[in-house]
């Protein structure tokens, strides 16, 4: 059996002396500590518990800053067991202030450091609708120069809520105050009412508007009472006209004109077969 080889007594000290030097014991002179934490830039490579004086140690910036020319971003264990380096040698990016709008404005306030991650968001002014993305915030490409994460909303004109009586949009979830231009949102009308002209079609029939540009819709929809019978102008003058949905002195009005018309084409087909 071969045993391990034993160092003599003057080597066995020689290498305590060593590992003394190259490992000093926690708090003792002549090192230093873990390296200082940045919130501006992180250590590159693995970290010790403890370093010697004269150790360099490098840090990189953290995303959001850049490395200030300058400057150096080394940091050295000095002689009094503490590090020393250029205080903020990593800079914040920064964006330029954000663009003003027309019709608009934002919640950036004078004098605000635009630096990166910073979100601005936008609004439009009653009566004008957001057209783009409402809020941009400050982010960099080159992890050197800032810029905004996409151009500013814009503010055009918008369409008010519209009024239909008797009529209600097909999807209440759509309904808001204001509609963007040319968004179009379709209408029917409520139970027992249908469109107006539209007669022939059931009472489910659906009917769209769009926003136009000049801030008007196209022509609203009229849901008009429906008939309960399709001959209602034919009911003779002593009956009531309740169910008809029209006062009865109307409906006599009218029938006058409907005899009146009828009279008319009587007349007319007489001639023709003369």
């Amino acid at each position: 059996m071969v045993s391990a080889p034993r160092c003599p007594p003057g080597a066995r000290g020689l290498l305590a002396l060593l590992l003394l030097l190259l490992l000093p014991l926690p708090g003792a002179r002549g090192q230093c500590g873990s390296p200082p934490r940045l919130s501006f830039a992180e250590v590159t490579g693995k970290k010790w518990s403890r370093y010697l004086v004269g150790y360099t140690l490098s840090y990189s910036c953290r995303p959001g800053y850049t490395l200030d020319p300058r400057k150096s971003p080394v940091v050295i264990c000095d002689a009094d067991s503490t590090w020393s380096f250029d205080p903020e040698f990593c800079v914040a990016i920064s964006c330029r202030p954000p663009p003003d709008i027309t019709h608009g404005s934002n919640n950036a306030l004078i004098g605000d450091d635009f630096s990166f991650g910073l979100k601005v968001t936008y609004k439009c002014d009653q009566g004008f609708s957001l057209i783009g993305e409402a809020s941009i915030h400050c982010t960099t490409k080159d992890n050197v120069n800032g810029e905004w994460s996409g151009p500013a909303p814009e503010c055009k004109v918008g369409c008010l809520k519209p009024e239909v009586p008797n009529g209600n949009l097909l999807n209440a979830l759509d309904e808001k105050m204001w509609y963007s231009v040319n968004e179009t949102i379709p209408f029917k009308c409520s139970p027992g009412y249908q469109l107006s002209s539209h007669s022939h079609l059931p009472e489910t029939d659906i009917f769209s508007i769009t926003c136009l540009q000049d801030g008007r819709w196209t022509a609203l929809p009229k849901c008009n009472k429906q008939s309960t019978s399709d001959v209602c102008e034919m009911v003779p003058e002593n009956r009531e006209f309740t169910e008809c949905g029209m006062p009865a002195e109307k409906l006599r009005t009218l029938l006058e004109v409907q005899k009146l018309y009828l009279e008319i084409e009587k007349l007319k087909q007489e001639l023709k077969s003369q």
